[in-house]
């Protein structure tokens, strides 16, 4: 867990070394109107997944699993005795199935750390006040949401780095409330706290060395003050991210949190030393934990191996005829024939029965499968505003900005809008808003209760047909500049030769009501925007004749003259298909009209509603988009599965259930494999960290779910959500997000991602690039690579291992 040594003395420098490292440990967490999927353990991607799964069971008191009983329920219906068999020879094992079987049924009792709230709160006798861990969370909890919905109130010393925690400290030392909470009175105690958070860790070394020496016992304790209140942490860590995208790689904001949790253990325990002359028992307990740390955690781990080898064997069986199917595709040869559309969607999986559907009206429809911001690495910015938002995946930082050139100066405010937009379409709690209006607003509420109008997006709302201009550093993009970015995209999407008359370039975006995680559905990595900019962008460049001229001088990329872009939008909770200015009269349109309906079709039976024409699925569905009362208006990117990199003539024949995540790439393309670094790089790692948000809010729904989409309430305008009035900030997925009432709606398996390359090859980009490396030897996802010859290879133990299937 640390760099120091287990007998280095732990000095001050050490301890913030620590502290550091600890707050290193946490993921961010997107606001709501940028949300983005996240896995939650990014942070330790360098590490076993088996040994994370200890390691949070330990410190954050949840599973990385599933149930023993859960897993059970799967046995020779999802899972059969092959897998299982292969799953424990995989963990080496000495394990008969039945054996597997009768270990599972056998109850396993599993420690967690004890934090000094928790063994103070199971002495209290008391049942008329709030336990310590509640107390405290509920203090922070309140502060932050105070402290993020009026800045203006905190604006004394706004410039120092410490800025949170002097503010904290402003207020829980005048806070009345704690002593009416807890039956004490702890403001003298906090009045004592030190304004400098260096100050306070050196107050508390003597405490710190008394019980917990070591570097490991040390980051432990820390880790587990921030689990203690992961969501306020997450959001913490977001704000460090966006510091990080700038060059800055401190963690000073989940840092600030870190101190307030040590000021409320050092105010406790310096009360408990007066008050509670079981003070020195608490402290051996404390001690005996620090001191057993690693043999516990070995004990964890060792106590979930078995449910790690039924996991396994449950991704196995989505794994073996998925690699099946592709194996007896393998010999199908490419169309060499010029296509009469080209139509390209995002990698999002609700884009595979899409294409399929497309494709099934004319032979010579060829689709893709590419990265949803089109590879462009701009932010949009609100006519006439300061607003700009990033339309490219967390990841990354946005180096262009694009606006729509308008002749009209008028002026644009985004607080009204957001703010109106939050109260009546976002977020059902602000009601105050809806009285402050009054009676002038009835007519607006009966409208939306009876004819429920599309709710607009605050900010999408303002695009139009107007052409676009991109800069850099305030100074427009030249023509050369836009050529090379136009050259650089379409040898990514593999179309520098054989372009058809019409192509489609399809972005993807959801509708909703009444939904705080409306962000989400549109897609799962561009900052939760729809693509809409992105599309319309790349259209105008590439049917601009100055840039195709420079295209093919420059780049020797020749775009026919009778070649036209069109920008287009798939609307993913409807599956209707929208072509920004299209054509008065073309028979694609009706091509365009048909897949729709058939996807429609296809995706009726996640709802039960069997047999029904096309207009009455377009009524069920655009309602679902409108109703305010609607909990599930779609299952976005759930039951997740797969991440297949390969030419599209591998999977075209194959019904994949909108399970995966399909990336155009063939090898021919890319003689020096930088396409595939690319991907490997950038695609890959947001579809591991889609596949984790949705698995982690299943296997844990109460750390890393948002609970009940019923008792939202939402925190600063965009921060997030309280389940209920209080607590933790919630993160990840709503419940009726992944599951619909009776069964689950998502099957929880890391993502399993299939790459049609040369072995060698992907070994070279493993060896290359970090993450990579991090997220296939450490298991946080499966890698495959087909062969031409269909045979299939998995990468276990840091080399290639043949698959016998």
């Amino acid at each position: 867990m640390s760099a120091l040594s287990a007998d280095t003395s732990l000095s001050m420098a050490d301890t913030c070394q620590l502290l550091q490292a600890a707050a290193s440990q946490i993921a961010p967490q997107w606001p709501l109107d940028q949300m983005i999927a996240v896995n939650p353990w990014w942070p330790k991607r360098s590490r076993p997944f088996a040994e994370i799964a200890a390691e949070q069971q330990l410190l954050a008191g949840t599973d990385c699993l599933m149930s023993a009983r859960w897993y059970l329920s799967q046995w020779q219906t999802q899972i059969m005795p092959a897998q299982l068999e292969q799953a424990l020879t995989e963990a080496e094992l000495p394990l008969s199935t039945e054996q597997a079987v009768a270990g599972l049924e056998q109850q396993v009792v599993l420690r967690s750390w004890n934090s000094l709230t928790q063994l103070l709160a199971e002495q209290n006798s008391q049942h008329d006040t709030l336990p310590w861990p509640q107390l405290v969370l509920q203090q922070l909890s309140q502060f932050f949401a105070l402290y993020y919905q009026y800045p203006e109130r905190f604006s004394a010393d706004a410039g120092s780095d410490d800025h949170a925690y002097h503010c904290w400290l402003t207020v829980v030392r005048q806070d009345k409330g704690l002593q009416v909470l807890a039956s004490t009175n702890l403001n003298t105690l906090f009045s004592t706290l030190p304004d400098s958070p260096q100050t306070l860790i050196a107050h508390m070394l003597p405490w710190l060395d008394s019980w917990c020496p070591k570097p490991a016992q040390r980051q432990a304790y820390f880790e587990n003050l921030l689990q203690s209140i992961s969501g306020w942490a997450g959001w913490q860590a977001w704000l460090d991210w966006q510091q990080s995208l700038q060059g800055h790689s401190t963690h000073q904001a989940v840092c600030q949190l870190l101190y307030m949790l040590l000021g409320w253990d050092w105010v406790l325990w310096q009360h408990t030393k007066r008050h509670n002359n079981q003070h020195t028992g608490i402290l051996a307990t404390l001690q005996q934990q620090a001191s057993s740390y690693d043999a516990t955690l070995v004990h964890t781990q060792a106590a979930l191996s078995l449910r790690q080898v039924w996991q396994r064997a449950l991704e196995l069986s989505v794994q073996q005829p998925l690699l099946r199917k592709l194996q007896q595709c393998c010999t199908q040869s490419a169309a060499t024939l010029r296509p009469v559309l080209q139509a390209a969607f995002c990698i999002d999986v609700r884009s595979e029965p899409m294409r399929r559907a497309l494709e099934r009206q004319h032979d010579h429809i060829q689709t893709l499968g590419f990265a949803g911001f089109f590879g462009l690495p701009i932010a949009y910015q609100a006519p006439h505003s300061k607003v700009s938002r990033p339309q490219l995946p967390g990841l990354l930082a946005p180096v262009l900005q694009v606006q729509q050139i308008r002749p009209e100066q008028g002026t644009f405010s985004r607080q009204p809008g957001l703010g109106w937009k939050q109260s009546f379409d976002l977020a059902s709690s602000s009601l105050g808003m809806v009285e402050a209006a009054g009676t002038t607003k009835l007519i607006s509420l009966i409208k939306r209760a009876f004819l429920r109008p599309q709710a607009r997006h605050a900010l999408n709302k303002h695009i139009d047909s107007q052409p676009w201009q991109l800069s850099r550093d305030n100074q427009p993009l030249t023509d050369s500049e836009q050529a090379q970015l136009a050259a650089a995209t379409l040898r990514a999407m593999g179309l520098k030769t054989q372009l058809a008359p019409v192509v489609l370039l399809f972005g993807h975006g959801s509708k909703s009501c009444n939904n705080p995680h409306a962000a989400g559905l549109d897609c799962g990595a561009c900052g939760g925007q729809t693509g809409e900019v992105n599309v319309k962008v790349l259209a105008q460049i590439l049917n601009n004749s100055a840039v195709r001229q420079l295209l093919a001088d420059d780049h020797q990329i020749v775009v026919p003259t009778d070649t036209q872009f069109f920008a287009a939008m798939h609307h993913t909770t409807t599956d209707e298909l929208e072509v920004y200015q299209p054509p008065r009269q073309a028979d694609w349109l009706n091509w365009l009209t048909a897949a729709a309906c058939d996807a429609r079709q296809q995706r009726a039976g996640q709802f039960a509603q069997k047999n029904m024409s096309d207009k009455a699925l377009v009524r069920f569905f655009r309602r679902r988009s409108t109703d305010w009362a609607q909990l599930r208006p779609e299952w976005g990117l759930a039951n997740n599965a797969a991440f297949i990199v390969a030419p599209r003539q591998l999977t075209k024949a194959l019904d994949l259930q909108g399970r995966c995540f399909l990336h155009d790439y063939d090898t021919q393309n890319d003689d020096d494999f930088s396409q595939l670094y690319s991907i490997m790089t950038a695609p890959m790692i947001v579809t591991n960290w889609i596949n984790l948000q949705y698995y982690a809010s299943v296997v844990a729904p109460q750390k890393y779910g948002s609970g009940n989409k019923l008792l939202h309430n939402v925190v600063a305008g965009h921060v997030g959500v309280f389940e209920g009035n209080g607590g933790d900030l919630r993160t990840g997925l709503a419940w009726q997000s992944v599951h619909d009432g009776s069964r689950l709606m998502h099957q929880p398996v890391r993502l399993s991602v299939i790459i049609a390359a040369p072995r060698q090859a992907i070994t070279n980009i493993i060896n290359r690039a970090p993450d990579v490396a991090a997220l296939a030897n450490n298991h946080w996802l499966w890698l495959y690579q087909l062969d031409s010859d269909g045979s299939v290879h998995c990468w276990q133990q840091q080399h290639w291992q043949q698959v016998k299937l």
